[in-house]
């Protein structure tokens, strides 16, 4: 039986924890729809303690700005946003989750870009995918990786590319491979279903992993180390679907389930246990549902709880 980090399906137990995750999930920014909000975007930072069970969202604090299409890298003790609009500003902020409060100051990307929420991280380093920028930075496709060291402070450096340029594209990790989940691209059809893989400690270009079962954009996706899952998305239509594979391994994606209600532009975070999908543009416009999966067994996700005012176009992470 392999530990955590070893590729045999070995599988999490109660107690047991991950270096890029916690019991503690994160929920901050987005698309509310709050009349009280210019142009209804979000600067607030909201918790829920995934041990507790079933439970809504509490306040945590507030990002510098309202923010949406962010990125988020985490470990047990520091959770960093990136970047986001308005504006595809280069920015990265971070919180430590085990306490509530503001964002201090992380430094700068290489470029300002617009995420697709979850990245993928070891807990020491996290990797993203730049998605898109400003027309005078090259507009809405990129194949550029960056990476920063969360536990420190400073710019974000160049990590390699993927093999085209790509937006919308999300992130998950099993601590040693980060894998990059489908996005869109400039060709046609736009939305994709191909998958890429890095190892998350060293630098360089992204390889091919194997493919999804939907073409789909603006899911979300989380993992442990025996299992990553993407979840929901849009492709013509909203979708439900939840897809999962072996990351150690290449391969296409298999059937995991399906969320309670179809949604895209959602967020997931992850305990070693649990994947946690948050929000969403669904049944309502702005849904304020917190759901989870187990990843050791497939099927439907489960009702968790209500974030404080539903949002989309947001971002998750988990730490502690």
């Amino acid at each position: 039986m392999s530990g955590p980090f070893g590729s045999s399906q070995w599988m999490y137990n109660s107690g047991e924890v991950i270096a890029w995750g916690g019991t503690r999930m994160i929920t901050a920014g987005g698309t509310t729809g709050n009349e009280n909000s210019a142009a209804g975007n979000a600067d607030s930072i909201d918790y829920v303690n995934v041990s507790a069970g079933n439970a809504d969202s509490q306040d945590f604090g507030d990002l510098s700005a309202a923010r949406i299409s962010f990125g988020v890298v985490s470990s047990t003790g520091r959770i960093v946003f990136l970047g986001g609009n308005p504006s595809y500003v280069n920015i990265m902020e971070y919180i430590t989750p085990a306490s509530t409060g503001d964002v201090t100051d992380f430094g700068d990307l290489v470029v300002g870009s617009a995420y697709n929420g979850h990245q993928a991280s070891s807990g020491i380093r996290g990797v993203m995918q730049n998605g898109s920028r400003s027309a005078a930075n090259g507009g809405s496709y990129h194949v550029e990786l960056e990476y920063i060291t969360i536990a420190t402070t400073g710019n974000a450096a160049d990590f390699g590319d993927m093999p085209e340029a790509r937006s919308g594209v999300s992130g998950s990790s099993n601590g040693i491979r980060g894998i990059l989940w489908a996005g869109n691209h400039n060709a046609t059809p736009q939305q994709i279903k191909e998958m890429e893989y890095i190892t998350i400690a060293s630098t360089g270009n992204s390889a091919d992993f194997g493919n999804m079962v939907r073409i789909v954009n603006d899911h979300s996706s989380c993992g442990n180390a025996d299992r990553n899952i993407a979840a929901g998305g849009y492709y013509g239509s909203l979708q439900d679907t939840i897809e999962y594979c072996n990351p150690a391994s290449t391969g296409n994606t298999s059937d995991f389930g399906n969320l309670i209600t179809a949604q895209y532009m959602n967020q997931c975070a992850e305990t070693a246990i649990r994947g946690i999908i948050t929000g969403g543009y669904g049944r309502v416009a702005h849904e304020n549902t917190i759901q989870y999966i187990t990843f050791a067994s497939t099927g439907n996700s489960t009702d968790f709880g209500n974030m404080t005012i539903g949002r989309y176009s947001h971002t998750a992470g988990s730490g502690v």
